[in-house]
């Protein structure tokens, strides 16, 4: 829902419908179904920059905006998520997943494979994230915090340049390297504290805090601090409440080296454990009270440098990333190198997808060199190799598909596939079915195909075709068919409307972007073509610029219980409930594909496009809406349903009473329904309103 005025009297109660709560809806939610796992292949090494264990399976935040899961820590698989950025850190919190990372990457997840990208309110690199106090806050360039982990806000600091932050009942400790440690209870504000030891650093050289976490009820903090040219001594720190130190100088031993560097702590198995490199060589420190620490030990894997970043533990298996790969152990003394992790190509169908249908349980999708079907849209094969066809339709005939030079197929279960001839040579670009007014072929629907030079064909059954005059000699790229009436767009801002299939009117769309698509839906008619032009219709003839917030190409245009749906090049879904006001959607494509086609298939909106790409949206649930409008002295309602329903729009003054008064009743609605409030409302006081069914 919408506010798009909060006055003093009035005010739109949102959190009735669920809004206020970190849930993404189901446009949010998409799932690659071609290829597996995802399409966003990307041929290199992924470092994991981060680990966390839970529900059996440890998951990593790693390069590319990839996040890799494995049981053992030895088999690993790489999933996308909606970014490309670099991933540096990963925690499971209150209940689900939360990944930081470049250029303010701030993504959540409910299961660890399905991530929404939030809006962290920065740009800068963010390269730890905690939860601690019921708050989460995340460091960097800066230091950000939020209740939910869905609206962030920048705190209010001294510190900058963190580069990790551990979180507890008190709230939160985060160090950037230098000899302080930095205290917040709730993520915003912070302190500064002085970590002091009792030796002097080699020519003045000052304490360095590197590492933080949160163990058995204490805090502890990994530094050292140079005691000669050629040794350091190291310091782990320990604190219940954040604020008062305890320093173990860790026997006040020294190591023999110039190199020396804290990277992470991990904890499992009853013990914390700090990890970092010395010279090229990786160590370990364990402890399970976090006061007293086993001297360093120095791996002995394969790998002369692992360069870790990273570990956890979990099912008897210690887990160590970095650069170098990863390594496992089961005693957290002998280690194996199991290598870098490399995603393995995707696999199913690679070639461009230009249009997806569905009829009876089967899915089919039309592309370039082939059919592609499935019978869950979740794995799809190769079904019969075919010239370049893009565009399919079904029916209760089956599904018929179009494509190069007049190309025409037809099948009635979508795996067996027959070809005929259209009575065109002209390239087809698609195709719709519709009603037969006219009674061709004494069936009570038309298959109608229109491509270039004007092409227009029809079929009753569509096995026989015959050519129609469109009127006019430019290409046609769209069509569709609802309310007794075909509309098909085309090259230059062509618009011809038809009643009946047969007789075709040109009409006027005051564009010269040629128009690639057009779909009906609950606002009226909606065309899509280049440069993100975007013209919505009542009834195919009057035409009205919308704006659609992008320049680039769009390609596709469809509906269903109550969105529209627009795709386009370089991973563009946009929704609407109206045609005129739009949402962009992160589907996870992120590999630069263009979205070619889209249906609305199953309950579930499907978009396909370049690499074999398929994704399906969750089930969409059929549009139940209410938005407010300031039109003094009266408000303006926008209620959006599904076409028919009955409802009420009631409002309250006292939300503790639970009274509830309908100000208004309506029956057998149109999908959008603008209805003015004239009622005054209560001197002082605020209103709550709400839409309800029935």
């Amino acid at each position: 829902m919408n506010a798009n005025r909060l006055s003093s009297a009035l005010l739109f109660a949102a959190i009735l419908f669920g809004c206020g709560q970190a849930l993404a809806g189901p446009l949010d939610n998409w799932h690659w179904r071609n290829p597996l796992p995802n399409g966003n292949y990307v041929a290199d090494t992924y470092v994991i920059n981060g680990i966390v264990f839970t529900n059996g399976t440890f998951f990593g935040a790693a390069a590319f905006g990839v996040v890799a899961t494995s049981a053992d820590g030895i088999h690993w698989v790489t999933n996308s998520t909606p970014t490309t950025n670099d991933l540096n850190d990963i925690i499971f919190a209150n209940g689900g997943f939360m990944a930081v990372g470049n250029n303010g990457t701030v993504e959540t997840s409910a299961n660890g494979t399905n991530w929404v990208l939030q809006n962290s309110g920065t740009s800068a690199n963010l390269y730890s994230v905690a939860y601690g106090n019921g708050k989460y806050a995340a460091v960097g360039g800066p230091v950000i915090a939020s209740s939910d982990g869905v609206h962030w806000s920048p705190a209010i600091s001294v510190l900058s340049g963190a580069g990790q932050i551990a979180g507890g009942p008190a709230g939160f400790i985060a160090v950037n390297g230098s000899d302080q440690d930095y205290f917040s209870a709730d993520g915003l504000n912070w302190t500064t504290n002085t970590l002091t030891v009792p030796v002097t650093g080699f020519n003045n050289d000052t304490l360095q805090a590197q590492i933080v976490t949160y163990f058995n009820g204490d805090f502890l903090i990994g530094s050292y601090i140079r005691a000669t040219s050629l040794s350091a001594d190291m310091f782990i720190f320990s604190s219940s409440d954040g604020v008062h130190w305890t320093t173990n100088a860790l026997g006040n031993t020294t190591t023999d080296y110039t190199i020396f560097s804290y990277s992470y702590f991990m904890t499992g198995n009853a013990q914390a454990i700090a990890g970092g490199t010395v010279l090229d060589s990786d160590f370990l420190q364990f402890s399970s009270n976090g006061v007293t620490w086993s001297q360093t030990n120095i791996l002995n894997i394969s790998v002369p440098s692992l360069y870790a970043s990273a570990g956890a533990y979990g099912s008897g298996t210690y887990v160590i990333t970095g650069s170098g790969g990863v390594i496992v152990s089961q005693d957290g003394l002998n280690w194996t190198n199991e290598g870098n992790l490399v995603s393995p190509p995707p696999v199913g169908p690679t070639s461009t997808i230009y249009s997806i249908a569905y009829s009876n349980g089967t899915y089919v999708a039309a592309s370039s060199s082939s059919f592609v079907a499935s019978t869950n849209d979740s794995t799809y094969a190769v079904e019969s190799n075919t010239p370049s066809l893009v565009s399919v339709v079904s029916s209760g005939l089956g599904f018929v598909a179009v494509g190069s030079n007049g190309q025409l197929y037809q099948s009635g279960d979508g795996f067996t596939w027959m070809q005929h001839s259209s009575g065109t040579t002209s390239n087809l670009r698609s195709i719709t079915v519709g009603g037969n007014p006219l009674g061709i072929g004494g069936t009570s629907h038309l298959f109608v195909t229109v491509g270039d030079n004007g092409a227009v064909q029809t079929s009753a059954s569509g096995l026989a075709w015959t050519s129609r005059s469109s009127g006019t000699s430019l290409g046609l790229y769209g069509i569709t068919y609802s309310n007794g009436q075909y509309v098909a767009v085309g090259q230059q801002g062509t618009v011809v409307t038809s009643p009946d299939g047969e007789n075709w009117t040109v009409q006027y769309s005051g564009t010269l972007s040629n128009l690639t698509a057009v779909t009906y839906g609950s606002d009226g008619f909606l065309a899509v073509g280049t440069g993100g032009t975007m013209l919505t219709s009542p009834d195919g003839a009057t035409w009205t610029p919308q704006n659609a917030e992008t320049s680039r190409l769009l390609t596709s245009a469809t509906f269903g219980n109550g969105y529209y749906l627009v795709t386009g090049s370089n991973n563009v879904v946009l929704t609407s409930p109206d045609g005129v006001n739009w949402t962009s959607r992160n589907v996870g494509a992120m590999g630069g594909q263009t979205l070619y086609g889209s249906g609305f298939l199953n309950g579930c909106f499907d978009v396909v496009g370049s690499g074999g790409t398929i994704l399906e949206s969750d089930s969409v649930p059929p549009l139940f809406d209410l938005s407010m409008h300031s039109t003094p002295p009266n408000n303006v309602f926008t209620a959006f349903a599904t076409p028919g329903s009955n409802f009420r729009i009631v409002w309250s003054t006292n939300l503790a009473s639970g009274s509830w008064s309908t100000l208004a009743s309506f029956s057998n609605a149109a999908a959008i329904t603008v209805w003015t409030n004239s009622a005054a409302a209560p001197a002082g006081g605020h209103c709550f309103y709400r839409l309800v069914s029935p």
